[in-house]
């Protein structure tokens, strides 16, 4: 790949015997005390938009999707600091809806009743962080997404597959015992409004957002007509291989509860401050120790097998994609890898040549974001977009360049001190 800036400059306009291969993207980056922003691209590649061909900014808005879970980790580990929830203790002291729970085994094959069984152990606000709680996603879990479907036959109403419904649903696996992407880090953001008498996003907003100077981020896209104004739209990868308009939004923009799981939407300038936060240690949002908890692995021997079973095939290939465009910047190995309240964090000895060291956090949101804080090196570095659908073959090998244009300081060639 030639240099990142080079790239993507080419990448994101059509010209003469080019295609547009990315609608746009914001860099961030924060290494030795120094910020650097860097935008390319535009906020909508629809000719009925008024923001058509508009160029992308740092202070552009975007829905950040599963970005959100890192602030509701800290928003969790506030309260813990707090003396308010306790990380290992069951759920059900503060959501005692969750006191009797289930695990679906399958359907009746002659009436299709959902077949459940009693949950066996304790269900913690780490597990629920860790996504080791058994909560999955409907529209990622075919046989949650029956039971959805089943229950909605028979009166049980729902928003969306996208958003944590208002009562429990049945746990995939035992709490503690695998592993799989979900609800967890939604039903942890009710935990803090339980816990504190807020909605979420009004203890974010005096706990994280207001302390870091964030005035361009919300759960509550209708009440933020700044935002809306702001905001870039879809887009998503064409058969071709460029890029064309998404039709609609993806997150329903109506929802009235601040989801923390993938409800918030910021902009890349917000939305850094947290990072940069995280790599300082800064104060006003975690003690050190709680920066410690932030980081720690916490799965359980049997979850982070499932965890590091699951890396395994997307590792073989992100490498084989990376070789064939000529990158030499590794990636976390699936055997160093383990999930931290923050995200997923590399483990002990898990160090990335020429990138993120052993102790680092890192996760993305769904439009194809993605985030790394190295508290070990002081580093910190985002790419925001929003393309879909998620897992963007182009994206993933953009944002290996750029975590190894930020370690060598390439990125920040220029940048005022």
């Amino acid at each position: 790949m030639a240099s990142l800036d080079d790239f993507l400059a080419e990448a994101t306009t059509d010209g003469p015997g080019s295609q547009r291969r990315l609608p746009g993207c914001v860099l961030a980056a924060y290494k030795d005390g120094v910020t650097h922003y860097k935008s390319f691209g535009v906020k909508s590649l629809n000719p009925s938009s008024l923001c058509f061909d508009e160029p992308l900014s740092i202070d552009t808005c975007m829905w950040v999707a599963s970005c959100t879970k890192l602030m509701t980790g800290i928003a969790a580990l506030q309260c813990v600091e707090k003396g308010l929830l306790t990380l290992d203790d069951d759920i059900s002291t503060v959501l005692p809806e969750w006191k009797e729970r289930e695990v679906l085994l399958g359907f009746d094959e002659v009436t299709g009743a959902p077949l459940l069984e009693k949950a066996q152990g304790k269900l913690s606000l780490r597990m629920l962080l860790t996504h080791s709680s058994g909560l999955g996603y409907a529209f990622m879990e075919p046989e949650l997404a029956r039971y959805i479907k089943y229950k909605v036959e028979r009166g049980w109403v729902v928003e969306s597959e996208l958003l944590c419904p208002d009562d429990p649903v049945p746990l995939l696996f035992h709490p503690g015992t695998s592993w799989k992407y979900g609800l967890g880090t939604d039903w942890a953001g009710k935990m803090v409004e339980r816990a504190t008498g807020l909605r979420l996003g009004d203890f974010m907003a005096q706990n994280i957002w207001q302390p870091l100077g964030m005035t361009l981020t919300s759960f509550r896209l209708l009440e933020r007509p700044d935002i809306q104004a702001r905001q870039a739209e879809l887009s998503v990868r064409a058969a071709d291989g460029g890029v064309a308009p998404h039709p609609a939004p993806f997150m329903p923009v109506d929802t009235p509860a601040d989801h923390g799981g993938g409800g918030a939407y910021s902009c890349p300038r917000d939305f850094f401050q947290v990072l940069v936060a995280c790599a300082a240690g800064d104060p006003k949002l975690l003690s050190p120790a709680g920066y410690e908890l932030l980081c720690e692995p916490s799965l359980p021997a049997a979850a982070a097998a499932q965890f590091r079973e699951t890396r395994a095939a997307q590792y073989e290939a992100a490498e084989a994609a990376a070789e064939a465009m000529g990158l030499r910047m590794p990636i976390p190995a699936p055997a160093r890898v383990s999930w931290a309240p923050g995200g997923m964090v590399v483990a002990a000895a898990g160090d990335v040549p020429g990138g993120r060291r052993a102790g680092s956090i890192s996760w993305g949101g769904l439009p194809n974001l993605s985030w790394v804080v190295d508290r070990a090196s002081g580093v910190a570095f985002l790419y925001a977009s929003q393309l879909l659908p998620p897992g963007d073959k182009l994206t993933a090998q953009v944002v290996r360049q750029l975590e190894a244009e930020v370690y060598s300081g390439k990125f920040f060639e220029g940048a005022v001190k």
